[in-house]
């Protein structure tokens, strides 16, 4: 199960910053998107964003 970044996100980066597979990226117009090829699903973005931005897929 992969996540996706909601609309909450406030690109503090905190989420690329934990992610150890690099699935990570920032967006074209700010914001964060999660590559599910590369997400293991170890929930590790999910736990350090403050806004709570980060959800299962």
């Amino acid at each position: 199960m992969a996540y996706e970044i909601n609309g909450r996100c406030n690109s503090c980066g905190k989420c690329m910053s934990a992610c150890s597979m690099d699935a990570i990226r920032r967006g074209w117009f700010g914001g964060y998107k999660i590559d599910p090829d590369l997400c293991d699903s170890c929930g590790a973005c999910k736990w350090v964003c403050p806004q709570k931005a980060i959800v299962p897929d």
